[in-house]
């Protein structure tokens, strides 16, 4: 099979680029070792994760690139022995995130028009919390801070002061020249005078900074993304996607790709990829990229390769010897994903989070009235929220890094009925939580999410139905392909929940215009699509990265 590019692995930044290349007109076959869409970002029922689970818990047989990769990648895993009931009514994220209402990741949804294939739920509150039982809420919003009871007329006023700075242009501003390197905290404190528990309520659940030592510029711009986010659909500024999120956005681009004429191959792990180095075309299908396929008899052909970095490897790209390695600066993740039948009760006040948008009309022309805010006092109780635990706020905790849990329910699509899903996840910046295991890290904070429960009084203590703890591991080195104009490796994604999807937004069109620029190179151009003034054999130029939709494009076909 002949195509312009070949893109491999279906994770979020794979899946928006070639989606963008089959729209433009390029031919494109997508390919996945994986059974299922998404790869690392991928949305699998319970069943298909403890599959997954206990694939990358032991070593058997001989493996592949991409099996090697996955078992470095993920290390230190557990899980609990039995399986709950309705397994399969499950979506389960590999990847938890939460959607910024104003950012890259909606931007290219509305443009390309996969909004249609999905739906999304506000995500109804963030919380830190204050102590077994207790959370406090965040003040991000004019109203939240009158509302505050804790806080003196004086402090209010300060805070005021800091919310009204960092929503608006702050670059160039006295107050952050010569700091944008400064702890955000300290930051808080010397130009602001925000005292401690405020500085950190802003510093690690507006900003989302791991510790105290994270620099200012980029903390300040994820604070202004939050508030400039809230009131675009609703009081909340972040959305939880349906069906385990960006996994099933991630299947969304995919089936934009093969509506576009994309062809897919899923399940069959790459046994041979070669002429990656050759300088000229050296096979007889006049392709620079071949590429083979275990139980496939035809070859893949391209001009381009666009992959993620698990599949290939430096043998791969030479016939000489490695290719030159860089190293990736990054950190792991200890994760726990686990199942509880209590719902969580936030002892705070805030916004009801029942708007939610199903359809792309909803993202594509929002009203831009905010939803109305409603009071909690009598329910407490939460479906999708985020609780962050701040360094040391748990006395078996991590005293240097914040921890983050994301609440998901039946409201998301996610769960059975009375079911609710807790991600939670801890950067492992220093050497010694390194050498620890998940679980022993992770323990503490599903002890305390839990006692955030509500139950009847004679039952018994709270306890998980079922729990999977693993670490996911760095990048420790990628390789450098600069000489390698056949072959394009997408970066890893941001690490941090509220930054993966826009992260890989922003990559995929770096990624695209990249491979424009290699396809136009080795001299292959978009096909025009019928209905063009250029007719269907002749080429056309790409002038965005997402062509103007076309309103009476039918694109839910049953062919999918």
């Amino acid at each position: 099979m002949e195509v312009d590019a070949i893109v491999i692995g279906t994770g979020l930044t794979e899946s928006i680029a070639a989606a963008a290349l089959s729209k433009a007109g390029y031919s494109i076959a997508h390919i996945d070792a994986n059974p299922y869409y998404g790869g690392d970002d991928a949305s699998l029922t319970l069943d298909e994760l403890v599959e997954w689970a206990d694939r990358r818990s032991t070593a058997s047989g001989l493996q592949d690139a991409y099996q090697s990769a996955q078992l470095a990648k993920f290390t230190s895993i557990i899980r609990s022995p039995s399986v709950p009931s309705q397994s399969r009514q499950y979506s389960l994220s590999l990847a938890p995130s939460i959607i910024p209402s104003v950012g890259p990741l909606i931007g290219t949804l509305i443009t390309s028009g996969v909004s249609r294939y999905g739906g999304f739920k506000l995500l109804e509150r963030v919380a830190i919390f204050d102590a077994p039982g207790r959370v406090k809420p965040v003040p991000g919003s004019k109203e939240d801070v009158f509302k505050d009871k804790e806080l003196s007329l004086l402090d209010k006023r300060r805070l005021m002061r800091f919310l009204m700075f960092a929503g608006g242009d702050f670059e160039g501003k006295t107050e952050l020249e010569g700091n944008e390197q400064t702890p955000f905290i300290a930051f808080l404190h010397d130009k602001f005078s925000l005292d401690n528990q405020t500085a950190g309520a802003i510093a690690f659940a507006l900003a989302f900074c791991m510790s105290d030592t994270d620099p200012t510029l980029p903390a300040l711009q994820r604070v202004r993304q939050y508030l400039r986010s809230a009131g675009r659909y609703g009081s909340s500024p972040f959305l939880v996607g349906h069906y385990g999120g960006i996994g099933e956005i991630a299947q969304g681009f995919c089936r934009t790709a093969a509506v576009n004429g994309a062809t897919y191959i899923l399940g069959r792990p790459i046994s041979t990829v070669s002429s990656l180095s050759d300088p000229e075309p050296s096979s007889s299908s006049g392709k620079r990229c071949n590429i083979e396929l275990e139980g496939l008899a035809e070859q893949l052909h391209s001009d381009l390769v666009l992959s993620g970095p698990d599949y290939i490897t430096p043998p791969l790209l030479s016939r000489e010897g490695p290719a030159t390695i860089t190293s990736c600066n990054s950190y792991a993740i200890a994760r726990c994903i686990a199942i509880i039948d209590y719902p969580i009760s936030f002892s705070t006040t805030g916004p009801s989070g029942e708007n939610e948008l199903t359809a792309s009309a909803d993202i594509a022309a929002p009203t831009g009235e905010p939803d109305e805010v409603q009071e909690e006092i009598s329910n407490p109780v939460v479906d999708t929220a985020l609780l962050v635990f701040p360094p040391s706020s748990l006395p078996d905790g991590s005293a240097n890094v914040a921890a983050q849990v994301l609440i998901t329910g039946e409201g998301s699509m996610s769960t059975p009925k009375d079911k609710w899903v807790l991600y939670i996840s801890l950067p492992l910046l220093d050497a010694e939580a390194r050498t620890q295991t998940a679980e022993h890290l992770l323990r503490p904070y599903v002890d305390a999410t839990l006692s955030l429960t509500t139950r009847p009084s004679d039952c018994d203590a709270p306890h998980a139905l079922f729990t999977l703890f693993y670490i996911q591991q760095p990048p420790t080195s990628s390789p450098s392909v600069e000489a390698h104009s056949a072959l394009l490796l997408t970066p890893p994604c941001a690490p941090l929940m509220s930054e993966r999807g826009d992260s890989a937004a922003t990559e995929a069109e770096t990624m695209f215009w990249k491979a424009v620029g290699a396809l136009k190179a080795a001299g292959r151009r978009p096909r025009a699509k019928d209905g063009e003034e250029a007719g269907r054999d002749e080429a056309r130029d790409v002038g965005a990265f997402w062509p103007p939709l076309d309103a009476a494009a039918d694109e839910t076909g049953d062919d999918w």
